[in-house]
């Protein structure tokens, strides 16, 4: 099958594999759209007996119908295949239940090890069982009661009662957001908060933490540094809020997690490197999101709930087109379309080591997340005691 099509290294591949495989994997072979369709269809029968409550039919025949063209056209055509919106939403719920590049519910702060998506990954993350739990309690949805779906996107636990975001996420729950030079000018919402549970299945309750002030933001970019072709996104700012949390009599914040420094001696700024094995622990974005949540439009019941993605950086830091500032890196972990503020971390070799906050991507092709060995001076400037 001749490269070209952005499933390429997915359907092609093993958990190894990703958007963009590693120099001299070679092509990869042509996707088996019987074996996929069967993976996709356990999958969805899954979270029928999970949840306690059938897919919703039409959206199932669409899906089921969807996959096997858009399949068929990638076997078909190869790097010629068009798709439509349809197909794409399709092919990602391939991806998603094939293995290679899954999408695993957390629950209890794990995931769910016997949904049959999860079975090349279950040996691998139960040996690091500690990391992932002590990641996926510290990553909370932001919840936003005026919201359409009730929340904004994610934020993750640095220090004690102090969570990172993006700023686009800080603007959607603000009224009148500006920012100079690190300073945030506007005002809260009412009644937003971060939710560290909001599981599959409701989650641990009393985790809920209103947001009590903006600590620092991170600085625009130069107008004239805006990404060429993705609106919206400029590499030469920073989109980073920092948020301090209220305390609640009886609860606990989270345990932070730790961040990759680019000071530190010991790696020297070089954590980041591409084909790093990484997990992406976040919520779906907004109900703008180019690319459709597919299983939450089976199933009300998971929409906005904490999932755990592996991927792998597929760029590290110095190497993204159009970065000056150098502090960009890419991965190729499913991100549902948004994920906003979700962390990039590396739970194996360093262990439980955040590399990255994700804050866009082209659907389908890349997704972009700040190296955050390159914006150690900003975190440093705005995280008490950092």
């Amino acid at each position: 099958m001749p490269d070209g099509t952005p499933y390429d290294g997915l359907l092609g591949g093993s958990q190894d594999g990703g958007l963009e495989g590693a120099a001299g994997r070679g092509a990869p072979s042509a996707p088996d759209p019987d074996r996929l369709i069967a993976g996709l269809s356990d999958d969805i029968g899954w979270l029928e007996q999970r949840l306690g409550e059938r897919a919703d039919p039409q959206a199932l025949e669409q899906l089921m119908r969807g996959a096997e063209h858009a399949l068929r056209e990638i076997v078909d055509r190869g790097g010629d295949a068009r798709f439509d919106l349809q197909d794409r939403a399709s092919l990602e719920a391939v991806v998603h239940s094939d293995g290679s590049r899954p999408v695993l519910f957390v629950e209890d702060d794990f995931f769910d090890v016997l949904a049959p998506a999860a079975a090349q990954w279950e040996a691998s993350l139960s040996r690091i069982q500690a990391e992932v739990r002590t990641v996926c309690q510290a990553v909370g949805r932001v919840n936003d009661p005026g919201a359409p779906l009730g929340y904004q996107g994610t934020a993750w636990a640095v220090e004690d009662g102090v969570v990172v975001t993006n700023y686009h996420v800080l603007e959607v729950i603000s009224t009148h957001p500006a920012r100079t030079d690190g300073a945030f000018t506007g005002t809260l919402v009412p009644g937003v908060e971060v939710d560290f549970g909001a599981e599959i299945g409701g989650g641990p309750p009393n985790r809920s933490f209103r947001i009590r002030r903006v600590l620092g933001v991170g600085r625009a970019g130069a107008p004239e540094h805006a990404h060429p072709t993705v609106g919206g996104v400029n590499f030469d700012g920073l989109d980073l809020a920092v948020l301090e949390l209220d305390r609640v009599p009886g609860q606990q914040f989270p345990a932070p997690v730790e961040v990759a420094r680019g000071d530190d001696p010991a790696t020297r700024g070089g954590l980041a490197s591409r084909g790093r094995r990484v997990y992406l622990v976040g919520f779906p974005g907004s109900s703008g999101s180019t690319t459709p949540d597919v299983f939450a439009e089976l199933f009300a019941g998971v929409k906005g709930v904490k999932r755990l993605t592996p991927g792998v950086l597929t760029e590290g830091r110095g190497e993204v087109a159009d970065d000056a500032r150098r502090w960009i890196i890419s991965h190729d972990a499913s991100t549902l379309g948004g994920s906003s503020g979700s962390l990039v971390v590396d739970l194996e070799a360093e262990g439980r080591t955040v590399l990255g906050l994700h804050f866009a991507g082209v659907p389908n092709r890349v997704n972009w997340a700040y190296g955050l060995e390159g914006a150690t001076p900003q975190l440093a400037a705005v995280i008490p005691g950092w």
